[in-house]
């Protein structure tokens, strides 16, 4: 009655302990499986955000012959695109990444895509259904956005690709080399498919979606109920495999991500390990069963046997019922004697029972003490999944916070504003660690500090390159102080523990991260799931970098590097309504460079870029940093002068004028130089009462300055010059 408690125990531990290690896996390949959705998401989040800063810049270049050139330049650092492209109202291409077949001697056109006519109407990125691509025929998921002019007329259409097979073959690399990626369309149609085995029938994984959405759960044979798997039955050589589909939506849009894994390879080392605790079960049963077996004949079968015997003699009257009188009787005596070794015998096998049943209580307390081993190492499994779900949680934690901050982050207009969001929101990623960012900024060798949080014993200069090992090896770095592991030079003599994580995306390093933690902190270092959440911030500065670069592209003339016509139109409109609501001045000053067609002609045209590049340098550095210097066209600039008097804008001007007179430019076969401008000054309200005359009346006093003699300052229909005004 003993040994059947036991082996119920051992029999419910065996199974208790199988089902949390299948549990355990299933967990695991949904994990892997939502991660490769959440990337595709991510993919789909950052194509939007591309296509609509090239929208909101107006694609610059887009008709210019190298255009072609800049796009594939672009889809080379990104593989992840299979095509990005300019299109006219009609759907004629008229930039493309790659260049796409003509079809019956006529250009290539996405007029007659199903999503064109809704791109035309589109306010932001519309994401289409998959197709087949033009360039390839490859499977792509097509990201499209109307460009519009000033007035919010669209003009052009400017989209992208994403090439779904390289996704698929990318999430397939990080995986073991006998799983396979399949995407399906929300009908159940197969899109593509990547792995060593051929996707499984599209009926079936429709049937799969469809107990989804019903509210069942597609179950692998002999897996938890709790592992929600799509079991693939065996067809001619396959083995029997599983698969985790997990649903992608963008706008009205789905497509099906689907891993599928040998199931022999998933499941079998769980199911291995509980065969052999059932065998080693079986074994230590039969062999309780054989102990107390033999116990029970040693100590109860025997004795009762021979009292059995006599007495079956005494009830047939082969034996004595009572002992005579030994002194009387010889044999009655030796009967005695024979009866007195009997019970003699009978006491030393009493000796004998009793040593059999403490050795069977010690049996039995051994079996006690392994079945409370196995008791606690089942309740330390049941606190290592405790643990491993209090883990799981924080990393959804940390993916909520890392998710939140990289769209916010993606919604900065400036590197500097997505500095400012990580400096708020890393002490919550970080789990209160202090720290620092650093980045590289243009034209400059070191990494500057650009966010703080906390109050980090390291300090804030720069620091280069070959002082942490993070940036050397281009992968997360930890320093600790107690002499294990090299302690990066720019953080020599700070005490505590430091991660160093470099932000690196495309191959380019932004900068990189430092977090802290003192020497009493008892955590241990930190976790790949917060190092992976830096690497996605880094993707995401690089984002806001490639936008501000964008941006620069629209409102900067390359020549000289000052803002171009364009960025002086918007800045004049903003500038003069400013000027009408707090009813302070604002300054316009027109200026040509003289006899500009003569010195083309005579030097030749890199001479006068040249000119034009000198004339823009000293002009950058004779105006406030408040004015606003623009390219207006040509030799001719713009100068916006907020809060400028016409005095202040006369005496700036002319100080221009003279610092140009006196710089020469050296070339290689002689000097550029001296070179004379003509200015002319229009201020509202104090010269122009009327702010839409503004750039007319300084217009038409730059020509009266021309026609004064050149290399002068004038103000307004004023015959004044500058000295006089000045005074």
């Amino acid at each position: 009655m003993t040994v059947l408690p036991l082996m119920a125990v051992l029999g419910w531990s065996v199974i208790t302990t199988g089902r949390l290690d299948q549990q355990r896996v299933g967990q695991q390949f949904s994990v892997t499986t939502h991660t490769a959705a959440q990337e595709l998401r991510q993919r789909i989040d950052a194509a939007r955000q591309l296509i609509a800063a090239m929208a909101a810049g107006g694609v610059p270049g887009m008709n210019d012959s190298d255009c072609d050139a800049r796009f594939a330049q672009l889809v080379h650092l990104r593989p992840i695109y299979n095509n990005m492209f300019v299109t006219d109202m009609s759907g004629r291409i008229i930039c493309t990444a790659r260049p796409l077949p003509a079809v019956d001697g006529q250009p290539a056109s996405l007029g007659a895509r199903p999503y064109f006519a809704a791109a035309l109407t589109a306010t932001e990125p519309l994401v289409a259904g998959w197709l087949p691509g033009m360039a390839n025929g490859r499977p792509i998921l097509p990201v499209v956005m109307p460009v519009r002019d000033p007035q919010g007329r669209p003009v052009a259409v400017v989209g992208a690709s994403i090439d779904l097979l390289a996704f698929v073959q990318g999430i397939r690399a990080e995986l073991p080399a006998d799983s396979a990626v399949t995407l399906w369309s929300s009908e159940g149609a197969l899109v593509v498919h990547a792995g060593p085995v051929p996707p499984p029938e599209p009926a079936g994984v429709a049937s799969a979606l469809r107990m989804g959405r019903n509210g069942g759960t597609a179950m692998a044979a002999d897996v938890g109920s709790v592992t929600p798997v799509f079991s693939l039955p065996a067809a001619q050589d396959l083995p029997e495999r599983v698969m985790m589909l997990e649903a992608v939506s963008f706008g009205t849009e789905s497509l099906t991500l689907g891993i599928s894994m040998d199931e022999a390879r998933l499941f079998g080392p769980v199911r291995a390990l509980m065969s052999s605790n059932f065998v080693l079960a079986l074994w230590l049963s039969a062999g309780l069963v054989i102990l107390s077996m033999a116990v029970m004949r040693m100590v109860l079968v025997r004795p009762l046997g021979r009292l059995s015997h006599y007495a079956k003699a005494m009830a047939r009257g082969e034996a004595p019922r009572h002992i005579p009188d030994v002194s009387k009787v010889r044999e009655i005596s030796d009967l005695a004697s024979t009866l007195d070794a009997l019970f003699a015998d009978l006491a030393e096998r009493e000796v004998q029972r009793n040593r059999a049943e403490d050795a069977l209580q010690r049996a039995l307390a051994g079996m006690e003490r392994t079945v409370a081993a196995r008791t606690a190492e089942l309740a330390d499994a049941h606190e290592a999944a405790r643990l491993r779900a209090r883990d799981l949680e924080r990393g959804r934690n940390r993916e909520r916070i890392a998710g939140r901050m990289t769209d916010l982050i993606q919604s900065c207009a400036s590197v500097d504003e997505a500095m400012d969001v990580l400096a708020r929101m890393m002490p919550s990623l970080s789990n209160g660690d202090r720290g620092r960012a650093f980045l590289h900024r243009p034209g400059q060798a070191a990494l500057e500090p650009a966010a703080v949080w906390g109050a980090p014993l390291l300090p804030g200069h720069g620091i280069t390159e070959d002082d942490c090992w993070s940036l050397r090896l281009g992968h997360a770095h930890v320093s600790r102080a107690d002499g294990t592991m090299p302690i990066c030079r720019h953080l020599e003599a700070v005490p505590g523990r430091h991660l160093c994580v470099p932000l690196i995306a495309h191959g380019e390093i932004l900068g990189m991260v430092t977090l802290e933690r003192d020497d009493t902190d008892d955590r241990t270092d930190w976790a790949e799931g917060e190092i992976a959440a830096l690497d996605r911030v880094a993707l995401s500065i690089a984002n806001v970098k490639l936008r501000e670069t964008l941006r620069g592209m629209t409102i900067r003339d390359p020549l000289t590097g000052l803002y171009n016509r364009r960025f002086a139109d918007e800045t004049l409109a903003r500038e003069v309504a400013v000027a009408r609501r707090d009813g302070r001045p604002l300054a316009a000053i027109m200026a040509d460079i003289d006899h500009f067609k003569r010195f083309n002609d005579a030097h030749g045209h890199e001479a006068g870029d040249r000119v034009l590049r000198m004339t823009a340098r000293v002009m950058a550095d004779h105006f406030r940093q408040s004015d606003v210097v623009c390219r207006y066209g040509g030799e001719e600039f713009l100068i916006l002068m907020p809060g400028a008097t016409a005095a202040d804008a006369v005496a700036r001007a002319d100080a221009f004028r003279r610092a140009l007179a006196g710089t020469v430019e050296e070339s290689d076969d002689a000097a550029l130089g001296p070179v004379t401008i003509s200015l002319g000054v229009a201020v509202f309200p104090e010269t122009v009462d009327d702010d839409a005359r503004l750039i007319a009346a300084a217009d038409a006093a730059l020509y009266a300055a021309k026609h004064a003699g050149r290399d002068r300052v004038m103000l307004d229909g004023q015959v004044q010059t500058a000295g006089i005004l000045t005074g």
